[in-house]
């Protein structure tokens, strides 16, 4: 008994020690509810389920040498993150992960929502906080289990429908109608469900990506 509890110490201070290092910082912007803007370095992860008691939270920090704050959700009206625009969806059906990436900022949008898969847990005490942000927690992290994206479109984020794979070719075809030439290479099946990322690519840059589609 005492030797399998040794064993998992140590397999527990491996995964955590391993764990650390995926937190990335981008440099972004957070807008909070109170009206304020801030400027600084901006960390998110797709939660797990059960990872937060209550929805999801980013962190936050003005600078590297600055300490990590975490803002929970209903402190959030939006982020950016690097190169990606996050906004909070009030929809009860995003309750436990309520971050909504736009993808694609057209009159009718298209958004990602995010949750990790289940893997270990593990959990890191990050301490507590005061100010405006007014929350202390322990932030979550697990090993293993990958990331679940799926794909939402609407005129809001509070308002949204699931893209489901039969209605892919209509959906897509009104969201991208802008690009004459995407839409036919969706209509054709050039594009197909399975191929989001790359069909988001050619529409951005115009370029086919360098997997072949000549079949």
């Amino acid at each position: 008994m005492r030797k399998t509890l040794f064993i998992i110490l140590i397999l527990a201070g491996f995964f955590t020690a391993d764990a650390q290092p995926q937190r990335k910082w981008y440099e972004g912007r957070l807008y909070h509810t109170n009206g304020e803007i801030f400027d600084g370095l901006v960390s998110w992860t797709p939660p797990r389920k059960g990872e937060y008691e209550d929805g999801d939270m980013v962190l936050y920090k003005r600078d590297e040498m600055a300490e990590t704050v975490p803002v929970p959700y209903y402190k959030v009206n939006a982020f950016i993150m690097g190169n990606d625009s996050i906004v909070v969806s009030h929809n009860v059906l995003f309750k436990n992960s309520p971050f909504m990436t736009v993808v694609l900022d057209n009159p009718t949008k298209l958004y990602t929502n995010k949750v990790m898969k289940n893997g270990i847990p593990l959990m890191i005490n990050s301490g507590g906080f005061s100010g405006g942000f007014g929350m202390g927690v322990g932030v979550g992290t697990a090993i293993g289990g990958g990331v679940k994206t799926t794909y939402y479109y609407g005129k809001t984020a509070d308002n949204v429908t699931k893209l489901e794979k039969k209605q892919f070719i209509e959906v897509m075809s009104s969201l991208m109608a802008d690009k004459p030439e995407v839409v036919a290479k969706i209509k054709d099946k050039t594009f197909r469900y399975g191929d989001m990322d790359d069909l988001l690519t050619y529409y951005f840059t115009g370029q086919m990506p360098k997997r072949s589609y000549e079949n």
